[in-house]
């Protein structure tokens, strides 16, 4: 049987669980019983997952990262080996035991310990100022553009800044 027939068959998501969990589940399920390249199976999971619904690109590619720390969570807690060792060899029990693991654990909880844990270097949004001037430096370049309105937002920002 095909894995992503199995996976369709007996590892369908369940109502309100995030695409970031169904891909994890996957994507462990895959390294576990197809042993390969762990990217290849996140890549492949995240690709599974979005053809069985209807995920932007930008939605796909956070998901995909959540996935990803969800993954290493389950490494670095041990809790794959656990995992492994419960389910003594058959599919069915290794996929309900990820299932079951997936739903017990807080997704928030894991992104914010990977934020911690990288000293928030990767990830998340710029900073304000940094926000602000790309958004100035877009209007420059709408302006040279001759993009209509950016020029007046461009003086207002202008006038704004003499005022202070």
């Amino acid at each position: 049987m095909e894995k992503s027939a199995f996976r369709t068959e007996q590892g369908a998501s369940k109502a309100g669980r995030s695409f970031a969990k169904d891909i994890a589940e996957l994507a462990i399920f895959l390294d576990l019983t197809e042993p390969a390249e762990p990217l290849g199976h996140l890549e492949a999971a995240a690709a599974e997952i979005a053809n069985d619904r209807d995920i932007s690109s930008t939605t796909l590619k956070r998901c995909a990262s959540e996935a990803r720390a969800l993954i290493e969570f389950a490494h670095e807690s041990g809790a794959i080996r656990r995992i492994e060792a419960r389910a003594e060899g058959s599919e069915w029990d290794l996929r309900q035991a990820l299932s079951a693991w997936l739903d017990e654990t807080s997704l928030p909880a894991v992104l914010k310990r990977r934020a911690l844990r990288l000293n928030r270097s990767r990830g998340g949004r710029p900073p304000t100022k940094t926000r602000t001037l790309r958004a100035v430096e877009e209007l420059v370049e709408f302006a040279r553009a001759g993009r209509p309105g950016a020029l007046d937002e461009l003086r207002s920002i202008r006038a704004l800044i003499g005022n202070t």
